[in-house]
């Protein structure tokens, strides 16, 4: 069984520090742990409303095209491998 997926070594790397740049004058705080996994419902813009994790599973909706514009803006998207590993990471309970 592989191991449960960390925010900060295996999550926080994927982002490109141009998109965590973009993103904090919307208040999208992609390299903060504690926003990423806050456990409050909510939601990101005109991405639907999650019951829990509403932070982290909102940019999940964004990387995925679930939510628009999806992100990074502009590209390159993410990789399935990539898409996998973030979805591997909400599953294992949004490890630090």
């Amino acid at each position: 069984m592989a191991a449960p997926v960390s925010f900060a070594k295996a999550i926080l790397p994927l982002f490109r520090q141009v998109d965590i740049n973009h993103m904090k004058p919307y208040d999208v705080f992609l390299d903060d742990y504690s926003w990423m996994s806050n456990a409050a419902a909510g939601k990101i813009g005109e991405c639907k409303q999650y019951a829990d994790h509403a932070n982290g599973r909102s940019v999940y909706a964004f990387l995925t095209g679930e939510c628009r514009p999806r992100m990074p803006l502009g590209g390159p998207y993410w990789h399935d491998d990539m898409i996998a590993l973030y979805q591997r990471w909400m599953d294992d309970g949004f490890l630090p």
